[in-house]
């Protein structure tokens, strides 16, 4: 009867869903997409870096979700463009014809985008963005951004799957935020005059994921004060975020 039982119960954990894709190892290589133009002296280039997973159920969505978020960067219509190489093909293009208008325009364009895998725990993945943009103007843009996914379905989160406690969070983040700019204790936000907050005060940014062992909050310049304000990047501890955020 023992040895019945033990074959049983071999059969039921072979079966189990415990076992099945959703927790094995997500494979990813690092994938490069370049592409230039040149006219005369000045070019226009793209240069893309980001993983791209084992084809299967959760790997495709993920690689969904990425692509879209890398052809955003091109901040085109992107009616009649379902690629990555057919974005970059009209960026080139829009800097050629703006060269022929304005043949004297100095300096070239550039869209440099780098993705890269920045948290893999049992139950969330995090896909980190560094871009940098420049097509003419005072100076360049750039900005940081988290893709957060649930691993074992590959579902982008969005925040209210995030942030498991919103009120707790902003507050945490408000102390983190005053302490990084030295704002006076007797002193609200609104009366520094330095950072932009809409009549509903504080906010949270819409960068927020994992990164190098902690969670991390990225205000980009313009989103809360000025250009010359740079990033505000806040960090926390996994330990001091426990019930707040979803690990």
């Amino acid at each position: 009867m023992r040895f019945f039982l033990t074959i049983f119960s071999i059969l039921f954990i072979s079966c189990s869903p415990e076992k099945s894709e959703m927790n094995t190892d997500l494979k990813s290589v690092i994938k490069n997409f370049s592409k230039e133009i040149c006219i005369d002296e000045s070019c226009a280039t793209v240069n893309f870096t980001w993983p791209e997973f084992e084809k299967s159920e959760i790997g495709d969505r993920l690689n969904q979700a990425i692509q879209e978020q890398l052809q955003a960067y091109f901040y085109l219509d992107s009616v009649g463009r379902t690629t990555l190489e057919e974005q970059a093909d009209s960026y080139l293009e829009s800097f050629r014809e703006t060269k022929t208008d304005f043949p004297d325009m100095p300096g070239g364009w550039a869209i440099e985008v780098e993705a890269a895998i920045s948290f893999d725990s049992l139950n969330t993945l995090t896909v980190f963005f560094t871009e940098y943009n420049y097509s003419g103007g005072a100076h360049p843009n750039s900005s940081n951004y988290f893709m957060n996914f649930d691993r074992s379905t590959g579902e982008f989160l969005s925040i209210d799957r995030l942030i498991l406690n919103q009120d707790k969070m902003k507050e945490i983040a408000e102390m983190a935020f005053r302490e990084f700019h030295e704002v006076d204790p007797e002193k609200s936000l609104e009366a520094d005059g330095r950072f932009f907050l809409p009549e509903t005060g504080f906010f949270l940014p819409n960068a927020m994921g994992f990164k190098d062992g902690k969670f991390h909050l990225i205000y980009i310049p313009y989103e809360i004060g000025s250009y010359a304000m740079g990033y505000t990047e806040l960090e926390f501890s996994l330990e001091e975020l426990q019930g707040v955020v979803r690990m």
